[in-house]
């Protein structure tokens, strides 16, 4: 499949959402409809985070029409930033824009750490197939408040030597589950994925099939 992209600006709650669009061969039908969420806006988090972009080249590899954005106040989106209330609202923008452009294909939400948990706010309500969350920041944000439908397919990805989310805190989180999501463990793997970009990769290709 192409890698090639094209950027275009989304109406927002409170402005334009600077969107990234992956563009597959011209006649292809996607698989399905991503949306990719970034890390944490006041630290230096925009949708070219590496991480995200490794997910992006994984999704459109697999034939999905790929949508990364950047959340309010980071790059050249509009507003200011909103604590994750104001970036579950912008979410559900590029969503209702990205299904009137593409049409009825099933959703699947791909978010990496503060991304993580804004997909997983939004992941029952948007209706989504598909989540996968990355490094999930579960020792700044509720995430024991957050249901997930069971009917989810769930992929939960994390790295064992995680300087930013204490990877013992994530299992423990996970215990504690209705509903418990497929894990994968990269033992030697950072927060931000340093050196394990290509097995990262390799993840979410398996995820799809």
């Amino acid at each position: 499949m192409g890698q090639a992209k094209s950027i275009v600006f989304v109406p927002g709650p409170v402005g334009m959402l600077e969107c990234r669009l992956g563009m597959l061969k011209p006649g292809t039908r996607p698989r399905g409809l991503v949306v990719l969420l970034h890390p944490h806006p006041l630290y230096e988090g925009s949708m070219n985070n590496k991480v995200v972009t490794t997910l992006e080249k994984s999704f459109l590899a697999a034939g999905w029409q790929t949508v990364a954005f950047n959340f309010r106040g980071v790059g050249r989106s509009e507003g200011f930033f909103d604590e994750g209330r104001g970036e579950q609202a912008d979410l559900a923008a590029v969503v209702t824009w990205a299904q009137g452009m593409y049409g009825e294909l099933p959703l699947a939400l791909a978010g990496f750490s503060f991304g993580s948990y804004i997909a997983l706010c939004q992941a029952e309500a948007l209706q989504a197939r598909y989540l996968i969350t990355v490094a999930p920041p579960v020792n700044l944000y509720a995430f024991e408040s957050l249901s997930v439908p069971a009917e989810l397919h769930w992929s939960l990805i994390q790295g064992g030597q995680d300087e930013v989310v204490p990877p013992y805190k994530v299992a423990n989180w996970m215990r504690g589950l209705k509903v418990r999501p497929d894990v994968y463990w990269r033992e030697a793997a950072s927060h931000y994925f340093h050196g394990e970009l290509i097995w990262l990769q390799r993840i979410v290709a398996a995820c799809l099939t």
